[in-house]
């Protein structure tokens, strides 16, 4: 008697954004007269760092520090289409709104440095909010005396839209109907591995680590991809393990967090993140969504662990505190002893 180990993998592949016809997201960007930026999307963040995320987008695309840009998603009215946060697209597909808008503003203002400066556009860059001359960096002019021109000198206000849509009529033949292309611009691929405890005298399961690793094409942010991973790590493991919500004769039994059965988060297991970056040509500075994916393959590797150490496959969720997980429990406690 006494504790014993399984291990488990489990490997998925997932959708990143919806990415369909009726699926856009939109951006408007405009620079103020001191060289700020201001961006306006639809797109809710809801947890997930889109706004963070889609700011370092803005600033990498521009070529002017993070703390230069504001970003306003506070009106859905004034701002741009979004149709929301879901399937992975905050960063896929609204990210990609952004960074086409800013850089319809880095071209206004290259072409108002050009005339500022006498040198065509094309041997300009913008490099931390200042347009160097390519090759004579000693040959500059700051994003904000380029705004500045623009507003009094020119009569201009210096904008940028962008807007993120495949087209669905490009994927379906139009002489057959039949799909000629895939719906989605990318996949993400994710394995887990498990290595869970049972306690032969009690059957309780304790899974003591977890190592994911995840395509996320660039993590534009990573460790807000590894905040995202984590968290869906803690769901998954809930889901496999605790967590249920009880209906009886139509009316919720559990109403209350803790009748759901959450795991603490001192319940968590070791944890290793394991991002690979191969970027993907659709997406923002080559970026894959991971807010979903990161959740599917937790319960299926602790499942493989169990299955592991018994040979039980258990088909109900949660497996500890599902009837056909309780029933398995003698099981769990004689084997391998």
């Amino acid at each position: 008697m006494g504790k014993h180990t399984g291990r488990g993998i489990a490997a998925i592949e997932y959708p990143t954004g919806m990415n369909q016809n009726g699926d856009p997201s939109q951006a408007w960007i405009k620079m103020k007269p001191d060289g700020r930026i201001d961006v306006f999307a639809g797109t809710s963040d809801i947890g997930n760092g889109s706004k963070t995320i889609q700011s370092q987008i803005v600033a990498e695309t521009i070529g002017v520090p993070y703390d230069w840009i504001t970003y306003d998603n506070s009106n859905t009215d004034s701002s741009p289409v979004c149709t929301g946060t879901f399937a992975s697209r905050a960063t896929f597909v609204a990210g990609k709104a952004v960074e086409k808008a800013a850089e319809r503003v880095k071209e206004r203002i290259l072409d108002i440095a050009g005339k500022e400066l006498e040198i065509d556009p094309s041997d300009l860059e913008i490099v931390d909010g200042e347009v160097l001359a390519k090759g004579a960096p000693q040959k500059k002019i700051a994003v904000p005396d380029v705004a500045a021109a623009a507003t009094w000198t020119y009569g201009e206000l210096i904008t940028g839209t962008g807007a993120q849509l495949k087209d669905f009529a490009s994927i379906v033949d139009p002489e057959t109907g039949e799909v000629d292309s895939p719906p989605h611009s990318a996949i993400s691929y994710a394995a887990c591995a498990a290595e869970v405890e049972v306690d032969d005298e009690t059957g309780v399961v304790r899974v003591t680590r977890l190592v994911q690793v995840y395509d996320v094409g660039r993590a534009i942010n990573p460790t807000l991809v590894e905040g995202q991973i984590e968290g869906a790590i803690h769901m998954g493991l809930g889901q496999a393990l605790s967590e249920e919500f009880v209906v009886e004769h139509g009316v919720p039994v559990t109403t209350t967090l803790k009748s759901l059965h959450l795991i603490p988060p001192t319940g968590l297991p070791e944890i290793e993140c394991v991002l690979v970056e191969e970027p993907q040509p659709e997406g923002p500075y080559g970026a894959k969504g991971i807010g979903e994916a990161a959740l599917v393959p937790t319960a299926a590797a602790v499942r493989g662990a169990l299955t592991a150490f018994d040979g039980v496959h258990r088909t109900e969720l949660p497996m500890k505190d599902s009837p056909a997980a309780r029933s398995a429990v003698p099981r769990l406690a004689k084997a391998r002893t």
